[in-house]
């Protein structure tokens, strides 16, 4: 699917303009619009949240977060404020849009053309009730009938094109990325995950199936007249219905927590700004800081123990550190020294059962020498132990003469190898590594007490936003106390939930012979079972699948820095960066350009989950971003299987150098300039700033 055309009269800068844009490729998705500031780059992005959803849509216009649907007389005004200021009164302000299928869809997929007008009087005021806007719908040329009311058309482009609440991940002003960030917490988590992955859907059918039992269950009678197998079916059903009833109020009780709780965190942010702004510790308040300084205290003390360590084996490694190798060698011909002497002691033990062999008693059992006389005898007997000591004369090699280092023998001496091997090996570049890492850590450790001491004697007003942010921390550690406690007792009555569901069944199969009625009420028993498991499942199994695409994307823009480093949407919480041996960063609190990084990846992670042909529209995504980040930015945008990448840019983004890498990924190039004679802006197909185009 890919935005084919849109059409803007009389809308903020525009009098009456068209974007065509071509069918785009799997080797070409790029469009490039560029434009110059307050020349129409952010009003062809509104056009695409108001012109698809109307007040649904204005939620996600920067500034109108607060908005409600309900709201008419501020939407009316904000539609007011977008019309062209010198629009004729009896011309509508309108805003035409048409989704198209690409080359690969066209057997699949529909063309969606969707034309929204607002109506005004001839004094400029828009007119009142129903008179104010319409919206046209039409399928591949056919007109569509709609059912009354504006909401009738909202929900039909939901089915057909994508939820309201999905545009900001898709239409998005790169200067405001954090409003990805801030959506896409707890709630904005929830409401990606359960439309990407399609939990909705299995809850919304968890909840027809449970309509349908209570329902099949009243059509049989109800409890009367019933059987002691259909009484004790009854009982559970009533029992399970109490459990749904109570996991439902202990979620209630979650969202209301989770709400207060971000409501809190939302007020911390504030302060923690206004701590900045008055010279505070910027992005840390009192309570983190003074942790900091008890980390950095603890890892203070660990230096020193580890310098003190290595300090008591120096006075050996210098005593012996020249004289190490000699008194090596020493060791080692000692030890040759005794093992000869074991070997030579041993055969001299031996000495005399080598004689009896060789001379035995009496002479007259000695059929070889036994005829000799006894002198002679005697005479053999001495020249063969003179030839058993000759075998170890003269002493083999590496030898020594004598112990100088007697009382070092046997294990002893191998101990004491082995400590001078080591120290040894212990150069003084360990010792310097020590020093260095405890001068480090002392720096940082005054630093910090520094920064702390700053900040405890701050005046009056930052010593009392200090104690409101300490207050506030307090009031949301509560929350996340109270909200762990309620997850507990929904998990256990989740866990009492399946028993009872297995009872339940059972009951359910035995009755199921009575008759067809109760066999359909098993079979749907049993579907109402495995989705309701299905739905507990899915979850944390798709928000782990989601951080994981957003992870991959956001290492691969932001800074090199942050590789290694993972994303995690904690409950209740926004996401943070955790990174092996760093603090965890709230993403919120890093740089603009890592704001921005995570916005995009964000966006791109649930392109490339959920598989939808949305196309990709970004404004000003690079801003005035570093060399090594503008291509980072690219790369990974065009690298993700997405039909169409509109972005919105000026002058200073995607220069000549950097337009001559992606060209070849670039399908068409538009650019708007606003004519000040005509008071107007004028949209120049094929054009690009420095002359470059396609």
């Amino acid at each position: 699917m890919h935005l084919s055309l849109v059409n803007l009269c009389n809308w903020r800068s525009y009098a009456d303009v068209k974007f065509s844009f071509k069918p785009p490729t799997a080797r070409r998705p790029l469009v490039l619009i560029g434009a110059m500031n307050g020349h129409g780059k952010t009003s062809f992005l509104i056009a695409l949240y108001l012109g698809l959803f109307g007040r649904f849509g204005l939620r996600h216009v920067e500034g109108f977060g607060g908005f409600t649907e309900d709201d008419m007389p501020h939407y009316r005004a904000a539609i007011a404020r977008f019309r062209r200021s010198s629009a004729t009164p009896d011309e509508p302000t309108s805003i035409e849009l048409v989704f198209s299928p690409t080359k690969d869809e066209a057997d699949s997929e529909h063309e969606i053309h969707v034309i929204r007008r607002w109506f005004f009087t001839v004094d400029g005021k828009p007119r009142q009730g129903e008179a104010f806007e319409t919206v046209e719908l039409h399928i591949d040329g056919k007109p569509q009938r709609l059912a009354t009311g504006l909401d009738a058309a909202h929900d039909r482009l939901e089915r057909i094109l994508f939820p309201a609440h999905f545009m900001p991940a898709f239409f998005f002003d790169g200067e405001q990325a954090q409003r990805l960030i801030m959506n896409s917490g707890e709630q904005g988590i929830k409401r990606s995950v359960e439309v990407m992955f399609g939990t909705k859907v299995v809850d919304e059918l968890h909840d027809q199936i449970k309509q349908y039992l209570a329902v099949a269950h009243n059509r049989l009678g109800g409890k009367r007249n019933v059987s002691n197998q259909q009484r004790a079916l009854n009982q559970k059903l009533d029992e399970r219905e109490r459990l749904d009833k109570d996991i439902t109020d202990l979620s209630r009780q979650v969202q209301i927590l989770e709400q207060k709780k971000a409501d809190l965190e939302s007020e911390q942010r504030i302060l923690r700004e206004r701590l900045a702004r008055l010279g505070g510790e910027g992005r840390t308040n009192l309570e983190s800081l003074h942790a900091e300084v008890q980390r950095a205290e603890r890892e203070k003390l660990a230096a020193e123990s580890a310098l003190t360590e290595r300090a008591k084996t120096l006075g050996l490694s210098l005593a012996v550190s020249r004289l190490a190798p000699a008194i090596t060698n020493r060791l080692h011909a000692e030890q040759t020294r005794e093992t000869w002497e074991h070997l030579r002691e041993g055969t001299r033990a031996k000495s005399e059962e080598v004689l009896r062999v060789a001379l035995p008693e009496p002479p007259e059992t000695d059929d070889l020498l036994g005829h000799l006389s006894d002198t002679v005898r005697a005479k053999v007997r001495a020249r063969f132990l003179r030839a058993l000591e000759q075998i170890y004369i003269p002493p083999p090699k590496n030898c020594a003469p004598e112990y100088l280092l007697g009382h070092a023998k046997g294990e002893m001496r191998e101990r004491l190898l082995a400590t001078l091997d080591t120290v040894h090996r212990q150069t003084s570049s360990d010792i310097r590594a020590r020093a260095r890492r405890l001068k480090l850590a002392r720096e940082e450790f005054e630093d910090l007490s520094g920064r702390r001491a700053r900040l405890t004697n701050l005046p009056q007003e930052l010593s009392e936003l200090s104690t409101k942010l300490t207050d506030v921390g307090a009031q949301i550690s509560e929350y996340s106390r109270q909200l762990g406690s309620l997850e507990r007792e929904i998990i256990s009555k989740r866990a009492s939930l399946k028993d009872l569901n297995a009872d339940i069944g059972r009951l359910q199969e035995v009755l199921a012979a009575l008759g067809p009625e109760q066999k359909r009420i098993a079979v749907a028993e049993r579907v109402y079972r495995s989705l309701d498991a299905l739905s507990q499942e899915l979850r944390p199994i798709t928000l782990r699948r989601l951080q994981d695409f957003v992870t991959r994307h956001f290492v691969a823009i932001a800074d090199k820095r942050y590789r290694g480093g993972e994303i995690e949407f904690p409950r209740g919480g926004a996401p943070v960066l955790k990174r092996y041996g760093q603090p965890d960063q709230l993403i919120e609190m890093m740089s603009g350009f890592e704001r921005r990084s995570f916005g995009v990846a964000f966006s791109l992670a649930l392109a490339e989950i959920s598989k939808r042909r949305i196309p990709l529209v970004i404004d000003t995504p690079l801003g005035n971003a570093d060399t090594e980040y503008r291509p980072r930015l690219l790369k990974a945008v065009t690298a993700v299987d997405l039909d169409q990448i509109i972005i919105l840019t000026h002058d200073a983004e995607v220069t000549g150098p950097l337009f001559e890498q992606i060209e070849s990924q670039v399908q068409q190039t538009f650019l708007v300039q606003y004519d000040r004679n005509r008071s107007e802006s004028v949209v120049t197909e094929g054009a690009f700033f420095n002359g470059v185009g396609r």
